[in-house]
């Protein structure tokens, strides 16, 4: 009983800290038509995003396009990000849809 008293006061930690937003500030900005880019808004994707990124070939083709969505720019900037830039962005669409669950964590059934 305790176990699960633990498991639900961490449950409430993580549901707290929450982060729906985030900037990238690129560590390589990218120059696309004259327009450097230097950074990338995220938020939380809208449904219409996440069914038209799911549309894509691969699992890197459906990140590139929902990061070019959700940070309104074009597919050009994030095919050309370096890959460290690309994967803290993925990264952090990919922490909103599995509603915060690390890679590996499952929740316990009892």
């Amino acid at each position: 009983m305790e176990n699960l008293k633990d498991e639900f006061e961490e449950g409430l930690k993580e549901v707290e800290e929450f982060i729906d937003e985030k900037t990238i500030f690129l560590r390589k900005p990218v120059t696309i038509g004259g327009v450097t880019y230097d950074k990338l808004d995220l938020k939380e994707p809208e449904m219409h995003q996440v069914e038209k990124a799911a549309l894509a070939q691969t699992e890197v083709g459906m990140a590139i396009s929902l990061i070019s969505q959700v940070a309104k720019v074009p597919l050009a900037v994030i095919k050309k990000l370096c890959q460290r830039d690309f994967k803290e962005a993925a990264n952090f669409l990919g922490s909103i849809s599995d509603d915060g669950q690390k890679t590996g964590e499952t929740l316990s059934q009892s």
